[in-house]
Order: C-alpha cells, then sequence, then structure tokens
C-alpha cells in the first residue's frame, strides 16, 4: 500500500494505492488520524488506485467518516475504483463516496467577525461575546496544606454553569464523608470533577442535568461566578508546533483587558505538567510532622516527570492575575520570565479533535464528558530547572473561554 498527501484548496487529499485490508488498515487510520491531530479536519480518500477494500477497511473509513462529521468536518472517498465503490454500495455506505475533491472538502462556513492576531508560535482569533465579568472568592487557608482541618468541614457550595472553581475539594455534601477524599479540584459550564485523595485511580465528577447540579465543599482555592466576555481560538504555528501554559495565560490577560482573568480552555493538548495529591490532607498533622517539606512531600504529591496525558483533549479552568491581586496567596509564577501569577487546573481526556470557529462553551464542556470519563486531574505547575526540568503544559490548538475579574 502506497498512501500519498497532497493539499486541494482548504483541505487534504490522501492518495492510496494497493490493498485496504486488515493488514493496511493500520497504516491508513494511521495517516487519518496523524491529518486530524494536525488539525486538518477537510480530508478526501482518493482510492482510485485500491483493488480490494476488506472490512477491516470500511470500518477505518466510518470511523474516520463520524469523527469529523461530529466537528463539522467533512471526509469522502473521491474516484473509487469499480472494486471500492461496489463494497461501499453493498454495504450500504454510498454517504462516504464524493463526487471530486472539491465535493469532499468544501469551503469552510465564515464564522461571525474576529479579531485576528499573531504571537511567535502561535495565531490567535478574538470573538467578543458580551460584557461579561466576574467575581472571584479566594477560599481557605494554604496553611490547611501542612496542618489539615481540625473539624469536619461545613458548608457547601452549587457548582451552576455560571461558577469556574479550582483548588482543593470533594463532590458531596458531607464533610466528614469528604474529608478522607479531599483532592485536586474543578468546575466550569456547570461541570464539576475532582481527584480523590482516597486512593481511587479515576476522577469523579457530576454533570448538570435538569435541575441537579454538581454540589460539593472546596477546602481551598478560588471559586468565581460571572460571564464570559470573550473567546480566544489559538493554534500553534508550523514552525512552534506548541503554544506554552505562559503564553497562552499571558494571551488570555491582554484580551482580558483586566488586571486578573478567569479562564475556561478545551485543548488538543501536546502534554501536561503538573503534580497531584496522593492522599487528602484533610487529617490533622502530627506536631512534627512536615508533609511538604523533603523527602515527605513524596508521599504526599505524585509529580509528572515529563509532560503526562500526551496528545489528549483537556478541559482547563484557572485564574491568571499580575502580581498585587488580593487573592494573590492562591496563585504562583507561570514559568521563570512570566511575570504572571497563575493557579490552572486540568482534567485529561482521550483525545478527540475539537470543533473550529466560533463554539459554545456549556456543550463542548458536556461533550468532552458525554459517553467519556477524564483520565485524571492535574494542579498545572511550571517545571524550569532547565535540561533537567519538565518544562510546562503545553497546547496544539484549542478555545478559551476569558472573563475579566473585578477587583
Amino acid at each position: 500500500m502506497e498512501i500519498t498527501r497532497q493539499p486541494a484548496g482548504d483541505g487534504v487529499v490522501l492518495k492510496l494505492h494497493g490493498r485496504l485490508d486488515a493488514n493496511w488498515c493500520g497504516p491508513v487510520e494511521a495517516a487519518l488520524s496523524a491529518a486530524v491531530h494536525r488539525g486538518e479536519h477537510r480530508l478526501s480518500l482518493d482510492m482510485a488506485g485500491v483493488s480490494y477494500l476488506s472490512s477491516a477497511g470500511i470500518r477505518v473509513l466510518l470511523a474516520c467518516y463520524k469523527q469529523l462529521r461530529a466537528i463539522d468536518g467533512r471526509f469522502g472517498v473521491v474516484c473509487p475504483s469499480e472494486a471500492v465503490r461496489s463494497v461501499l454500495e453493498l454495504a450500504g455506505l454510498k454517504m462516504l463516496i464524493a463526487a471530486d475533491a472539491v465535493a469532499a472538502v468544501p469551503a469552510a462556513t465564515a464564522d461571525p467577525p474576529g479579531t485576528e492576531h499573531r504571537s511567535a508560535r502561535a495565531d490567535y482569533r478574538v470573538f467578543p461575546l458580551g460584557s461579561g465579568a466576574m467575581r472571584v472568592e479566594a477560599i481557605g487557608d494554604p496553611s490547611f496544606l501542612q496542618n489539615g482541618l481540625a473539624t469536619p468541614l461545613d458548608g457547601v457550595h452549587r457548582f451552576d454553569s455560571a461558577v469556574v472553581a479550582v483548588g482543593i475539594g470533594a463532590l458531596g455534601r458531607s464533610g466528614a464523608e469528604n474529608g478522607p477524599r479531599f483532592g485536586e479540584f474543578l468546575a466550569a459550564a456547570g461541570v464539576a470533577v475532582f481527584q480523590p485523595g482516597d486512593g481511587s485511580s479515576r476522577p469523579d465528577f457530576m454533570v448538570s442535568e435538569g435541575a441537579l447540579v454538581p454540589e460539593g465543599q472546596l477546602v481551598l482555592g478560588l471559586c468565581g461566578r460571572g460571564a464570559f466576555a470573550s473567546l480566544l481560538r489559538f493554534e500553534a504555528n508550523a514552525k512552534a508546533r506548541t503554544v506554552g501554559l505562559a503564553e497562552l495565560a499571558a494571551q488570555s490577560l491582554e484580551c482580558s483587558g483586566a488586571s486578573a482573568a478567569a479562564v475556561v480552555a478545551i485543548t488538543e493538548t501536546a502534554g501536561l505538567v503538573g503534580a497531584t495529591l496522593r492522599k487528602s490532607p484533610a487529617a490533622p498533622a502530627g506536631p512534627s510532622e512536615k508533609r511538604f517539606g523533603f523527602p515527605q512531600i513524596r508521599d504526599w504529591l505524585s509529580f509528572t516527570g515529563e509532560r503526562a496525558f500526551r496528545d489528549s483533549t483537556s478541559l482547563l479552568a484557572g485564574i491568571i492575575a499580575r502580581p498585587g491581586a488580593s487573592f494573590g496567596r492562591l496563585l504562583r509564577p507561570l514559568g521563570r520570565d512570566a511575570g504572571l501569577l497563575g493557579h490552572w487546573h486540568a482534567a485529561a481526556f482521550s483525545y478527540r479533535p475539537l470543533r473550529k470557529g466560533r463554539i459554545e462553551l456549556q456543550p463542548a464542556v458536556r461533550e468532552l464528558f458525554d459517553g467519556h470519563s477524564p483520565q485524571a486531574v492535574l494542579h498545572l505547575l511550571s517545571d524550569s530547572r532547565g535540561i533537567h526540568g519538565a518544562g510546562e503544559s503545553e497546547f496544539l490548538r484549542g478555545a478559551v473561554w476569558i472573563s475579566p475579574i473585578e477587583t
């Protein structure tokens, strides 16, 4: 099997020559997946040179068709050989056949007007959403991490669609039950997800449904309420290939026009750098216990030694600010030279491409959880120790919803 690639207008054509059977469906699937990972959502498959198509090959074609259709992309078989046409028609899959490359990859529907700009690493486009803003509350005291809680936490938060929250928390109304489970937590767009600190291997989550709204306790963190003012779409350029967390934060803050901003993002992710609590710090500490000193910190925190969850899709929530913010005690520097402070959490999912253009936050977030579970929740960090450090989280492309914070 030979696979060649050529541009076609605003799309791409992959030409196949040979037999698309069980032996070759893997390489074809890899070529299609690589194109989608590059952000090429308008694909044609020229099968004029394909002499045989098996059910294994059909599954690859159908999977790509469904994946791109779900994000308003296009996929079609062009110039099918008689053997290919016959198999697809007999299988009831004529919708996979396009008349030609132009039909398979039509011009994209125009997006509403947006402002475009570029950095050395990425192309950006900003869509105004209105005059939204948020008020942010700092919850808890960082000494909780070292000292624990003297008594079970009282009070319950409702994480509805107007709330953005990051910190340490758990879902559930009972402080006694939540105590051993507190871990990395984020909430956005009516969804709340956290990494239980009780040794559970998978995050737990709740999605708003009708009158059902996620409820839980945030023992330490930041909680904002309000509306978003803008949507920032970004894509790394071919030379840089990725955009780092520090640049994304700087671009988001500049877009907000304020000294602090709340953000929610969905990204196609090159890799995440962060940490997760190994166990809940809620239990009171002993008089001489130094939980986060060396070497005890190894018992309490799990760090990514290198970028983790490569080629994933991530849901991010964060608060970013310039030095001097009233809630600055819960922020940390975003890199050695960024000049910004932030508190970011990310929930990692298996890779799914993100629809391009102007999209709505709540449907996009719900799609992430529709039939899928997050793989982990991380507190994002910057490890700037040169060649010995893991660096920072990096992203290929994505959507960032931004709200200025009222101070």
